[in-house]
């Protein structure tokens, strides 16, 4: 696939494109300004690379928008000055964010415009307001050398020349950053959540083998398109045929979200079961019960059923055996073993999720020897695991909520029966999360458990998946880290060390200090002092239209005023940052207040060498080593505090 990377800039006195060509690993720059009027140019370059793939950020949205514009009606412009130009180009951006404010439609769809599109946004789901994520924070999680914002305010007058080559400098820096984010989403990447995941061919095996034009649909959007697909085919309608909403219920029965086979033994779960049948779940209510069994408190919400886990550490020995059962493919086993669809399509729904779910399962262990078979699974995998949540959201044409409830509400009581069987048995359960339990168990118990485990397989018709563990640190129930018995880590929450790129990954040493104390038993300061990386120990803030962000520096008497996103450490000689109130702002919070509590001091550091040398950065281990040792303290000896224990000398070295 031959692409080209690009992005924009639109003043009200200067135009410019940037387009990086990694083929040739060259920039060119075409801009239009007072002096220069480049669009012939950039005319003849983009008709020369009407072939190539046009990779950008937000680029369908807004840059093709543009760029569409300028191809379409540049040739009537003769008349114009180069001024005036820029002024109709910048009306054109300025038009184009308001639709998009408001949700209209961009002026182009993708099937017109001149230039063949990728817009890694989209891709990634980045439009979701869930998972949204700005070029600067992606610059921040992927550890570039360089966090820029627009030095220059888009409606700025008499530039200079000095103010031009500013702006080329910037835009590059973005193509530069869209250039390693398009590296992560085809896979050529270190980072282990994304390496050999290669996004794109995904994409292009889907559309070969269901005719799907995908390439920037994200992986929600494609799991839709497959299930509708299969329904059509199922239904023999056509596509436009389709419902446009799905059903709206005004209340839901619990009784009606229960499966058959749902019993229990005990007393106290009777009458909870008893209880529950009686509600009914109106608009804006979830599904939200407590219940104290065993010495365990279960929390039943809309995610699914947890345990209230306090601080604590298990570990397998002669006597006992951690064991951890999932639940393979649970909500959709739940929906396809219980016979369930929305109200509204009928059983073909059914039937072509069920067919879906089958033919994954067909062909997954042919997926890690043939690269086709390998997009076909993903693809059916991505639809499989979608429909739970289109079920809930009352904009998809999947939309019934009860649907959801049910697969919810009989996916936690499912366990919940497991879970009587094991305690009643003298087998206690550690934890229970959305789709599986954790027990610890003597081993003179195994064979209890075996039986249990089949009792209750051939009564739900789900499947139970087994990994045993070593050694199981709970900070909660979603703060832990866990030891498989092959050696294989499981982490999540405090002890997360790899992050998807939307979520923040500040302080990442802290929870590589952890995972090096507890598997490894490297105490947390020698891991820190140690590390390398100094990008690990960045963290970062956000200003947004309420407040912003500002450096004081005491020795010096110096206050420095941040824009936009800010990465920082701490460090031993630097700045107080402060989080300010703007003038404008309604809320009651406090006019200032200080980011980091304490006499902790920041180096703000948005430009930022790789080869920078931690041990001459100045940075302030302790800062790092008290937030390691905070969470170990909660853990140890059941939440009670320890000493924390840091060789003065050891860090007076750095």
């Amino acid at each position: 696939m031959n692409v080209v990377i690009y992005d924009i800039e639109t003043m009200k006195e200067m135009f410019l494109i940037v387009v990086y060509n990694p083929q040739e690993d060259k920039h060119y720059e075409f801009k239009l300004n007072r002096w220069t009027n480049e669009l012939d140019n950039f005319i003849k370059f983009s008709d020369d690379h009407k072939q190539h793939w046009w990779v950008g950020y937000n680029n369908l949205r807004f840059d093709s928008q543009v760029v569409e514009f300028i191809l379409r009606n540049c040739e009537y412009w003769y008349d114009n000055s180069n001024l005036e130009i820029c002024s109709m180009i910048a009306q054109k951006a300025a038009d184009t964010i308001h639709d998009a404010n408001y949700d209209v439609f961009p002026e182009y769809r993708e099937s017109e415009l001149s230039l063949k599109q990728i817009d890694l946004f989209k891709v990634h789901h980045f439009d979701n307001k869930n998972r949204r994520v700005s070029l600067k924070r992606l610059e921040f999680e992927m550890d570039l050398e360089n966090i820029e914002e627009m030095p220059i305010h888009h409606s700025k007058t008499d530039l200079t020349e000095e103010e031009v080559i500013t702006t080329i400098q910037y835009c590059v820096n973005d193509v530069k950053a869209t250039y390693q984010f398009y590296k992560v989403t085809i896979g050529e990447t270190d980072h282990p959540l994304y390496k050999g995941d290669n996004r794109i061919e995904l994409r292009q095996d889907i559309e070969a083998e269901f005719g799907i034009p995908c390439l920037n649909y994200s992986d929600s959007k494609i799991g839709d398109e497959m299930i509708k697909k299969y329904y059509c085919e199922e239904k023999r309608i056509d596509y436009k045929e389709l419902p446009k909403k799905g059903t709206f219920r005004k209340s839901i029965k619990v009784s009606d979200c229960i499966a058959k086979y749902v019993k229990f033994e005990t007393p106290e779960l009777q009458t909870f079961l008893k209880r529950i049948k009686k509600l009914s779940l109106g608009l804006q209510d979830d599904f939200k019960e407590e219940l104290h069994f065993h010495g365990n408190v279960y929390s039943f919400m809309k995610g699914g059923l947890h345990t209230e886990n306090s601080p604590k550490v298990f570990e397998a020995d002669d006597e006992y055996e951690i064991i951890d059962w999932d639940v393979s493919s649970y909500y959709p086993a739940i929906i396809i073993n219980n016979g369930r669809y929305p109200a509204h399509l009928g059983k073909e729904f059914l039937r072509g999720y069920k067919a879906m779910f089958e033919k994954r399962l067909e062909l997954k262990p042919q997926a890690k020897k043939d690269k086709r078979i390998k997009g076909i699974v993903g693809a059916l995998k991505l639809a499989v695991n979608s429909v739970y949540g289109k079920s809930s959201d009352m904009q998809s044409w999947i939309y019934d909520r009860q649907l959801t409830m049910f697969t919810t509400i009989t996916g936690e009581l499912s366990l919940m029966m497991l879970i009587e069987m094991y305690e009643t048995n003298g087998i206690h359960v550690i934890s229970a999360n959305t789709d599986g339990v954790t027990i610890r168990i003597k081993k003179d118990k195994l064979e209890d458990m075996r039986r249990i485990n089949i009792w209750w397989q051939n009564l739900t018709e789900y499947e139970l998946e087994r990994s045993d563990y070593q050694k199981i640190i709970f900070s909660t129930v979603n703060d832990y880290i866990a030891i498989k018995t092959d050696g294989e880590i499981k982490k999540k929450g405090d002890f997360l060390t790899d992050f998807e790129l939307h979520k923040n990954k500040s302080g990442r040493i802290i929870p590589i200090a952890l995972e090096a104390y507890y598997v490894h038993d490297i105490p947390v300061a020698t891991t820190i002092m140690d590390h390398s990386n100094i990008y690990d120990f960045c963290l970062r803030q956000k200003s947004s239209k309420d407040f912003h962000y500002e450096g004081w520096n005491r020795a010096r008497g110096e206050k420095t005023i941040y824009n936009k996103l800010i990465r920082y450490y701490v460090s031993n000689t630097g700045e107080k940052l402060l989080k300010v109130k703007n003038p404008e702002c309604q809320s009651n919070a406090a006019d200032v207040s200080q980011v980091e509590a304490g006499d902790w001091v920041m180096t703000v550091c948005n430009h930022l060498p790789k080869d920078i040398d931690t041990k001459t950065a100045g940075i302030n281990y302790q800062y790092y080593i008290e937030r390691a040792e905070k969470i170990i303290s909660k853990i140890q000896l059941e939440g009670k505090k320890r000493k924390i224990v840091v060789n003065p000398n050891q860090l007076s070295l750095f």
